[in-house]
């Protein structure tokens, strides 16, 4: 077989070749012109991104004829060995096959033998990470006291399982993932010279699927030739790899606008029996989403990586989302990834997750919320029983999650005074307070949860209670029968329930624990709060904003 892959063909033959990886390679060479070689180099880095080509870049950069040069001919004895693996001075060893002591001392007795031809003997050491702990100790006196004219290069896509013993001798370079807008510049060069006809969405695709190496890409640019008669189109990229199309995602949003479910169910159903891959579609979706939130926070499409046709549709549909939804969106997707792998139907996890977003509540403004409020004083008259909620302040409410995000910050006033801390006792439980068990009833919830911040378990106990008389200046809290020890327990704490109150209502009030057999606590809860639930019905968010803004009924 006389036909060379792509990948093989096209791998580069000297630094400036080198695609991605400007740092490991200005490095080099400057170390090769000032004659500062090291005896040991260590490239980390995913799979495909040119570590073991650049290793062998430098070996014929130091054993070139005319070398040590920064631009190898290529073309002398000692290139041409190197390219086709079969030099005697360099040696390309797999640390997964080799990874045992003996093969170690193997290399150790030969480097007792000085290089010949070439100036220099070179060990590369491909996934050095899989050697054994005996063999990397039996490394490491090599390594420490170095013959001359020898050179450790060692390769590693898991850098963390090297001892630091190791990695101490070693000279580090991190290759980084290559741009997907160098992968398609690359793969646009290669298709001219091969004459291969391909359009940009396939490219994109192409250049996405590759994860950053340039190796994946060209394996793939030759796999689609092969595939296709003709022009390899997107189409034909999404047929081959089983990649989801970009237009699937824009439909999965404008399901998620338009709140159709029929149509999200039967868009899973598509997906399911086109045999796509759930975790690959919700990671193209988290990408889709992504791609919308750096629209839409950035007010710009640069930073995206997507075909020129996409462009302008990512651009128009951010405009009609939040960010604050994106990034619930995100949310659920991302949970989605992680339980899909974990669930044992996949299919209703992921079904689940999609009326999830379609249910999600769209964020609004607070003046939206408030302007459903400001014609009800003027229905019933300026002393009418409707509610009155003043606030100047612009904000963001989101329902589902029942907050308010300040936009703009309310003018300052000052609000009355209201110390937090009781006067002094007083022992007298006829003592007169302005406050009527009605109020104290109507704030008991919003009572009990401050408690709580205090004292969780009191707090707690003090759920079961229901204030049902206000003797004096003494609230009585009744409880049902069997609740004897909570109210021991509140008794010996009532110093912080009474704290509170104070807080709440301004006057010193007591508080005095009964138990009552007919108690009914439900029904009493349900008496309380009828007639702020019938107005919650009148007013939207009613509930939300008096509980954010701490507001309460005005009759």
């Amino acid at each position: 077989m006389s036909y060379v892959v792509l990948a093989r063909k096209w791998r580069p033959n000297k630094f400036e070749d080198v695609v991605g990886q400007k740092h490991v390679v200005v490095t080099l060479q400057n170390a090769i012109k000032n004659e500062r070689l090291a005896n040991a180099y260590l490239f980390c880095g995913p799979r495909g991104v040119g570590k073991t080509t650049i290793a062998r870049i430098l070996a014929k950069a130091i054993n070139c004829e005319q070398g040590p040069t920064i631009t190898p001919c290529n073309t002398c004895s000692h290139c041409t060995e190197i390219s086709q693996s079969r030099s005697l001075d360099v040696f390309e060893i797999d640390g997964a096959s080799n990874r045992g002591i003996d093969e170690v001392r193997n290399l150790r007795e030969n480097l007792k033998y000085a290089p010949t031809p070439g100036k220099y003997k070179i060990y590369i050491i491909d996934e050095v990470h899989m050697l054994t702990d005996p063999a990397f100790n039996a490394l490491l006196k090599t390594l420490e006291e170095p013959p001359k004219r020898v050179m450790f290069i060692f390769a590693t896509t898991e850098p963390h399982k090297i001892p630091a013993t190791i990695l101490s001798r070693c000279q580090r370079f991190d290759f980084k993932r290559i741009t997907t807008s160098e992968i398609i510049e690359q793969l646009q060069f290669i298709s001219s010279q091969e004459n291969i006809d391909i359009d940009e969405e396939a490219l994109h695709l192409i250049a996405r699927k590759a994860d950053g190496g340039m190796r994946d890409a060209q394996s793939l640019l030759d796999q689609a030739v092969s595939f296709s008669e003709g022009k390899i189109t997107g189409k034909a990229i999404f047929d081959l790899l089983g990649i989801i199309g970009q237009e699937l995602f824009f439909e999965v949003t404008e399901v998620i606008q338009q709140k159709d479910k029929i149509r999200g169910m039967t868009l899973i159903h598509d997906i399911i029996f086109n045999g796509y891959d759930l975790n690959e579609f919700l990671l193209g979706l988290n990408e889709h989403l992504r791609n919308l939130l750096i629209v839409k926070a950035t007010k710009s499409t640069k930073r995206l990586e997507v075909a020129e046709t996409y462009i302008e549709k990512y651009q128009s549909l951010a405009e009609t989302f939040d960010e604050s939804d994106l990034m619930r969106m995100i949310k659920i997707v991302t949970d989605t990834e992680y339980a899909i792998k974990r669930s044992a139907n996949p299919r209703l996890t992921m079904e689940l997750a999609l009326m999830k977003m379609i249910d999600l509540d769209r964020t609004k403004d607070i003046n939206e919320l408030l302007a459903g409020l400001a014609g009800l004083g003027a229905v019933s008259g300026a002393n009418a029983s409707a509610p009155h909620i003043s606030d100047s302040a612009s904000a963001t409410y989101d329902k589902k999650k029942t907050r308010i995000i300040p936009t703009h910050p309310p003018e300052p006033s000052t609000p009355p005074k209201i110390e937090t801390q009781p006067p002094p006792v007083s022992e007298s439980s006829d003592e007169s307070v302005d406050v009527t068990i009605q109020e104290i009833q109507t704030k008991w919830a919003q009572v009990i949860e401050d408690v709580k911040k205090t004292k969780i378990a009191i707090g707690s106990f003090l759920h079961e209670s229901v204030p049902t008389k206000l003797d004096g200046n003494t609230v009585i809290l009744s409880f049902n029968a069997s609740n004897g020890f909570h109210i021991n327990v509140i008794l010996k704490n009532k110093e912080v329930i009474e704290t509170t109150l104070y807080k709440y209502f301004g006057a010193h009030l007591k508080i005095k624990c009964i138990k009552d057999e007919n108690l009914n606590i439900e029904e009493h809860r349900a008496a309380q709060y009828s007639a702020q639930d019938s107005m919650s019905q009148e007013v939207p968010y009613l509930n939300t904003i008096m509980e954010v803004f701490d507001a309460e009924i005005v009759r």
